[in-house]
């Protein structure tokens, strides 16, 4: 015995459609309106790899963990060179005096707000990863993990030669030098 399969009607799946993409806009707007999600846009200042300022207020890429800026990482051929400035170099690039939407869901213990940061369609996050020029911040969430593999497996920033990841760079140079202020931990 053959079952006819009844087909649903357009009119109903649109209307569905338009339910669903209203409580989202409502949902959506609700976080913003309780202050659980933030929305900035606008133009932004690269600070470093992982860091912006929009209108004198501090902003970190969540998820990832960039070079500080007076970090030194090794080639291939063992030279040093200045993979911090590269860093933010390549977000400066990837930003590249355009408008952006962060939308901010927390701080860090120092008060910057943790961002998830896009330039039209492009996740900026997820891009400084894949390019080399970040690391996926894996302690906290894993979203970035993908893009950091195949930066890897690709060799491509960082991963063409060899460095110290961002973390110990910063707990070394506490001892080192005394100062927690100096560098301020990317606690995302």
């Amino acid at each position: 015995m053959r079952r006819r399969l009844r087909t649903r009607p357009l009119w109903r799946t649109l209307v569905e459609a338009i339910v669903f993409l209203l409580v989202l806009t409502i949902a959506i707007l609700s976080l913003e309106r309780f202050d659980l999600i933030e929305s900035l846009s606008g133009r932004y200042r690269v600070v470093d790899g992982d860091s912006l300022e929009y209108r004198s207020e501090r902003i970190r890429l969540k998820g990832i963990d960039a070079p500080e800026l007076n970090q030194d990482c090794r080639s291939v051929d063992g030279s040093s060179y200045a993979c911090g400035r590269e860093a933010r170099d390549a977000l400066r690039k990837l930003i590249s005096r355009s408008e952006m939407t962060c939308n901010i869901n927390s701080t860090d213990r120092y008060g910057r707000k943790l961002a998830f940061c896009k330039r039209d369609n492009l996740d900026i996050n997820r891009e400084m990863v894949r390019l080399g020029w970040a690391i996926a911040y894996s302690r906290h969430i894993s979203t970035y993990m993908a893009a950091e593999q195949q930066a890897r497996n690709e060799r491509r920033g960082l991963w063409a030669g060899t460095f110290e990841t961002p973390e110990d760079y910063r707990e070394k140079h506490r001892r080192t030098e005394g100062s927690v202020t100096s560098l301020e931990g990317d606690d995302d």
